[in-house]
């Protein structure tokens, strides 16, 4: 996503220099296209040394005294990367009267979330009113706070071209499948099950729309890239769901790359896309999947009905309704090509009115123009 943001940015002539980790042990920087990228070897956040740190804010003053600019937009910098990290960016961005902007893009209701939100940001942005709604639950004291949606890029994201009869050879579907695709990750990066996505959700309806037809299958993002022991260890925490639905033979393991190519085939070889989590923030892949001419659902939870209007362009179930899930199944199989078409036809429509990376970064300059200095 920051990707998209700079290069669109550096397509409209500002000047946009990003600064991110480096995974080598050398600083690197690239200025041979746009945006200019700098990357430090003590940004990385695997680094947590008391010595990485004074190196990472020896590194900072090196970086603001050779460049100077009219905004700062930091992205989820309490998650990935280490507290002091952000502290360091934010005392150096006030040194240099910068204006500081955070974006939110994940929940913040932890300690140390919370305490980093509660530095003197100039600008809180959230990527939906759901997310803004939940924060300001949280009574801090933020000076100001906007909504920025989260956009994708309509041109790549087109039905036409994304790759669907090969991706759907790769996972050996036959004509008639319905192909279910589930874009998340099976376990978190600790090894624990992803609660919070419904994964079991999804197959406790699966197993019920197995009692009436076997034409389908479900793609599962693999989280050990190319590791099929691995992959296969992490499915195994559903074996209880799997083995009572008898969903073996449905489930296909996607060695994915996150690629946006890779992504683009994914979405074209699938018939639905299905999410049933809890609590979205935002749900970036639904837009992306909905760019694509897919019919899309998740629950009626979080930000999912700021971007489904349900039964319009894709649908909504009720949290944890696994029987619901099951007969709109049912239901979308038994559309005719034409009526699934028009569905998809609208939600295609609903990101390019709504959730476009065009869309994003007219947000994006709204808010700077406010801050930087004329």
């Amino acid at each position: 996503m920051l990707q998209v943001w700079g290069e669109q940015l550096a397509l409209r002539g500002h000047e946009v220099t990003v600064l991110a980790a480096s995974l080598s042990e050398k600083d690197e920087v690239q200025q041979d296209k746009d945006p200019r990228v700098v990357r430090l070897a003590s940004f990385d956040p695997a680094k947590v040394q008391i010595r990485t740190l004074f190196e990472f804010r020896d590194a900072l003053h090196a970086f603001f005294k050779e460049h100077s600019f009219d905004v700062m937009h930091l992205h989820n910098m309490f998650a990935p990367l280490t507290p002091l990290r952000t502290v360091l960016v934010f005392e150096e961005g006030v040194r240099h009267h910068i204006p500081m902007l955070m974006h939110s893009h994940c929940m913040n209701d932890t300690q140390m979330g919370k305490l980093l939100l509660s530095l003197s940001w100039d600008d809180v942005l959230f990527v939906s009113e759901w997310h803004r709604k939940e924060t300001l639950g949280l009574y801090l004291p933020f000076k100001n706070t906007d909504v920025i949606y989260n956009g994708v890029r309509v041109d790549y994201f087109q039905k036409e071209k994304g790759n669907r009869e090969q991706a759907r050879r790769q996972i050996q579907a036959s004509p008639d499948d319905c192909i279910l695709l589930w874009p998340s990750r099976i376990v978190n990066p600790d090894g624990k099950p992803t609660t919070r996505k419904r994964l079991s959700t999804l197959l406790k309806a699966a197993a019920r729309v197995k009692e009436r037809t076997n034409t389908f299958k479900i793609m599962l993002m693999a989280s050990a890239y190319g590791d099929k022991a691995l992959q296969k260890r992490h499915l195994s925490a559903y074996d209880d769901l799997m083995k009572e639905g008898k969903l073996y033979e449905n489930i296909v393991l996607l060695d994915t790359t996150h690629s946006y190519s890779f992504m683009r085939d994914t979405y074209a070889a699938c018939d639905i896309m299905c999410l049933p989590s809890l609590d979205e923030v935002f749900g970036l892949v639904f837009i992306e999947a909905m760019a694509m001419e897919k019919i899309v659902i998740g629950a009626n939870s979080g930000a999912l009905p700021e971007i489904v209007d349900n039964g319009v362009n894709g649908y909504l179930i009720e949290p944890d309704n696994d029987q619901q899930l099951a007969e709109l199944f049912l239901s979308i199989f038994e559309m005719g090509e034409g009526q699934r078409a028009e569905m998809g036809q609208r939600a295609r429509q609903k990101v390019m009115d709504n959730f476009s990376s065009g869309h994003m970064i007219d947000d994006t300059l709204r808010i700077y123009e406010k801050y930087a200095s004329p």
